[in-house]
C-alpha cells in the first residue's frame, strides 16, 4: 500500500482535531486486533479515547489490515460513543461515526469515505486498565463489512 500526502493529511487532521480541546478530559490508549470480515483480514489498531462530556466520548482510531486475497487497508476512524454504565466495572456503549478506507490493491488503489455503527463493552480490571470489545459495520459504498474488535486500554 502507498501513502500519499493526502492519506498524511487526513492523520493529520484526526490529530489537530483531538488537540483542540480546550482541556484534556479524562483519556486512554487502547491496542486492538481487529478483523474484517469481507476479506478475512487481520488488523492491529490504536486509538485516543477522550471521554469529552458527561457520558459522551470521542475515539478517533487508526487500524491497519494486512495483506489477504490480494488487498491491504487502512482505516481512519472517528467515532462518538454514548457511555452507560451497568455495574461499577461494566460499561456498555453504542457508536457511530465517520470513517476513511484506503484499499492497496495489486492493481489500482481505492480510498473511501464511509460511516461506522456498532456497540461495545468495557471491562474494567483495576489500576488503570480496562478490556473493550466493540462490533461495528462499516458502510462504504461496495465495501460494507462487520468488524469485530477486541481491545487493551491503559486510562489515565
Amino acid at each position: 500500500m502507498r501513502l500519499n500526502m493526502r492519506h498524511i493529511a487526513v492523520v493529520l487532521l484526526f490529530l489537530v482535531a483531538a488537540l483542540q480541546l480546550n482541556a484534556w478530559p479524562p483519556m486512554g490508549i487502547a491496542a486492538t486486533y481487529n478483523f474484517a470480515t469481507e476479506y478475512q483480514q487481520h488488523g492491529i489498531g490504536a486509538k485516543l479515547c477522550l471521554d469529552v462530556y458527561g457520558p459522551w466520548r470521542l475515539e478517533p482510531e487508526i487500524i491497519y489490515f494486512a495483506q489477504n486475497k490480494d488487498v491491504t487497508t487502512l482505516q481512519l476512524n472517528a467515532n462518538v460513543h454514548y457511555v452507560m454504565p451497568m455495574t461499577s466495572r461494566i460499561y456498555l456503549y453504542p457508536f457511530a461515526g465517520i470513517s476513511y478506507s484506503h484499499w492497496g490493491y495489486i492493481g489500482p488503489d481505492k480510498s473511501r469515505w464511509g460511516a461506522n455503527l456498532g456497540g461495545g463493552a468495557e471491562f474494567y480490571l483495576g489500576r488503570g486498565w480496562s478490556l473493550i470489545g466493540e462490533y461495528r459495520f462499516m458502510l462504504v459504498k461496495q465495501e460494507t463489512q462487520a468488524i469485530p474488535t477486541l481491545g487493551i486500554k491503559r486510562l489515565f
